[in-house]
């Protein structure tokens, strides 16, 4: 038995309370929301090193060539496992389970979100250590942290008696509860769940299959039919048959096995504006600034510009977030009624609740500057070394200028390089492709005319990407 810790990284939420950075087609785990790097990447720095495995991180589909960016970025020997579709994280856990339990069943993993800020990482580290050394015959062990204030944005876990230094029983879990119930939980000694499991993967695997063998069977059958795919593992089909439901009420809540190592280190979910603000660092008001923001006469404001110059005059606890195509500006306190505010606007059908105007893609990113009746003008970035799908366009013709970098284009049977200032024209049928042979990003602006600008007017001929 290996006495390494393998870490499990779970990259599939949508973070929609902190819309409108945070959409489906890029949620909060691959955004830079506190700090530098993205909330991934700081997950993955945090479980590197002594007493750690190469990580394992198992992410979502539509995200999956963003994902395999990042990851490599920071640990390029991890394994990246991409979920056929969304099943809810008891799915997720069971692959990795699965997974390592095919190679070793008595490898010992850590489950943990991709999305949370943690501080105080030795503390952090020692933590998982003991929950580890907890699980090494049988059960399942949860972080439990030591609450700051009552919170009803957290699950909270009531321990029971001792199981070991350090582990303690679970008497049970509770939801999040009203603020009221937070303080009494709070007194009565209760910890928040933090999300982070340990567990055996042979011992998972079949304790849940006393509850979900379904499930379990689904998951096994697509890990024996999983194969590469573009750098990263893709299970067989089989895994849409497990059962959608959160790892907490899918197995959690039913298990009497259930273990909790209480923790005191600093930890956030950063799952409102209200909890990064929190997170974030402030000026001498209290006043949290990201981006091109100026606070006068105001306090206790969280501000985030994506672009451009955000001023707050005599305000009071206000989040206000501004993206290229969407402002929200909300009471701190409300934060958590976003995920409300989004859901309304899908049910009026409005692309800004999922969609975002910068939309990535494996080769890089574009983003819609300019959009009128049969004309479209974008912004694109090719990433070095990087090109994009041999196509054509049955309903518009483009012209291209590059604004940075050199460009290699093909035009039907004409391959030319393209410098800064120059550019391209590309009629209507014909076959071309955008390709970036330098070693800095290349930016175009694209200038698309026709009577039909939609994405799916797109014939790919040749794509690495397998999109065909």
């Amino acid at each position: 038995m290996r006495d390494d810790i393998l870490p499990v990284i779970l990259c599939g939420g949508t973070g929609t309370r902190l819309w409108p950075v945070s959409r489906e087609g890029m949620a909060k785990q691959l955004l830079p929301i506190v700090g530098d790097r993205t909330l991934l990447q700081m997950t993955l720095a945090r479980v590197a090193g002594k007493g750690f495995a190469e990580p394992m991180v198992i992410g979502s589909h539509p995200v999956r060539f963003t994902i395999r960016d990042q990851v490599e970025a920071v640990a390029p020997k991890a394994r990246v496992v991409i979920e056929p579709e969304r099943r809810d994280t008891l799915a997720a856990v069971l692959l990795a389970a699965a997974i390592a339990a095919a190679e070793d069943p008595n490898r010992v993993l850590a489950v943990m979100p991709s999305d949370h800020l943690i501080r105080d990482e030795a503390r952090f580290r020692d933590a998982v250590a003991r929950a580890a050394d907890a699980v090494r015959e049988a059960g399942i062990a949860v972080i439990g942290v030591t609450p700051d204030a009552p919170s009803t944005a957290y699950g909270y876990i009531k321990p029971g008696a001792e199981s070991g230094p350090g582990v303690r029983m679970v008497t049970r879990f509770v939801e999040k509860p009203d603020e009221e119930r937070a303080h009494r939980l709070i007194f009565d000694g209760c910890l928040w769940n933090a999300g982070i499991f340990c567990f055996r993967a042979g011992w998972v695997l079949e304790a849940a299959r006393l509850h979900e063998p379904a499930s379990v069977a689904a998951v096994e059958r697509a890990v024996a039919a999983m194969v590469p795919d573009l750098g990263m593992l893709k299970p067989g089909a089989d895994f849409a048959r497990a059962r959608a439901i959160s790892f907490d009420h899918g197995f959690m809540e039913k298990t009497d096995a259930a273990l909790v190592v209480p923790a005191d280190f600093h930890w956030s979910d950063v799952g409102d504006w209200d909890a990064v603000w929190a997170a974030s660092d402030k000026d001498g008001a209290g006043n949290a600034i990201r981006g091109d923001g100026i606070v006068r006469g105001g306090a206790d404001n969280l501000v985030h510009s994506e672009g451009r110059l955000v001023c707050a005059l005599g305000v009071e606890g206000l989040a206000i977030i501004e993206t290229p195509d969407a402002v929200l500006v909300a009471p701190r306190g409300r934060a958590q009624e976003v995920k409300a505010l989004v859901g309304a606007l899908k049910a009026d059908s409005r692309p800004e609740a999922s969609e975002h105007i910068r939309c990535h893609r494996p080769w890089g990113w574009y983003q819609t500057t300019d959009l009128g009746d049969r004309f479209r003008v974008k912004r694109i970035v090719v990433k070095p070394g990087a090109k994009l799908s041999l196509q054509r366009h049955h309903h518009r013709a483009e012209h291209w200028v590059v604004v940075r970098g050199t460009a290699e284009v093909t035009v039907d049977d004409k391959v030319s390089t393209l410098h800064e200032n120059e550019s391209v024209y590309i009629s209507i049928g014909s076959v071309h492709r955008l390709a970036n042979p330098g070693k800095i990003p290349v930016e175009i602006i694209e200038v698309q005319t026709g009577t039909y600008l939609e994405e799916d007017d797109i014939e790919r001929i040749e794509d690495e990407f397998n999109r065909l």
